[in-house]
């Protein structure tokens, strides 16, 4: 005989129905036997039963119907003006933290939110391209003050040219 934990006969009577009416996908026979046998000693009729399922699946029916609308309402909703500002400007933290986490892109896609994930795509993608232009020009200004000569530097380059036959 399986031990069960918690007991069948310790739990909740909305789970009792549940493991009977729930199959052997679930449950084995004899968990299901138990439980059924439990529901009899507690006088649990089958209509009370039945009412309880019919609630479980009212829950569900409303729960998946507002799902469905947020589903909706997620397809047209937009970023503020602040927010994609703020995923422009941090747009390369923003892909390493994507890729080290679970969140962005991917969550987007899921919860339908196609305007949303267009404009992230959007706004990360030129950010990326502006930070990537502007280090670069901030680089090249970098190296152009790190090769520029001072004029001591400059009156020995032009001798050194003269000595060696450059002018």
């Amino acid at each position: 005989m399986a031990e069960f934990n918690p007991p069948i006969s310790e739990r909740d009577t909305e789970e009792l129905i549940e493991i009977v009416n729930s199959g052997q996908d679930n449950w084995q026979k004899e968990a299901i036997d138990k439980a059924r046998r439990e529901l009899i000693k507690r006088n649990v009729s089958q209509e009370e039963q039945e009412k309880i399922i019919a609630n479980w699946n009212a829950l569900n029916e409303e729960y998946f119907e507002e799902l469905e609308v947020t589903f909706e309402e997620n397809r047209s909703k937009s970023y503020s003006i602040l927010k994609m500002v703020s995923i422009f400007v941090f747009a390369p933290l923003i892909i390493f933290d994507s890729w080290v986490s679970e969140k962005g892109l991917l969550s987007l896609f899921k919860e339908n939110s196609k305007l949303k994930f267009k404009q992230r795509l959007i706004l990360l993608f030129t950010g990326a391209i502006f930070w990537l232009i502007v280090g670069g020009l901030i680089m090249d200004t970098q190296e152009e003050e790190r090769l520029k000569l001072t004029p001591e530097e400059e009156i020995e380059f032009l001798e050194w040219k003269k000595k060696h036959g450059y002018e």
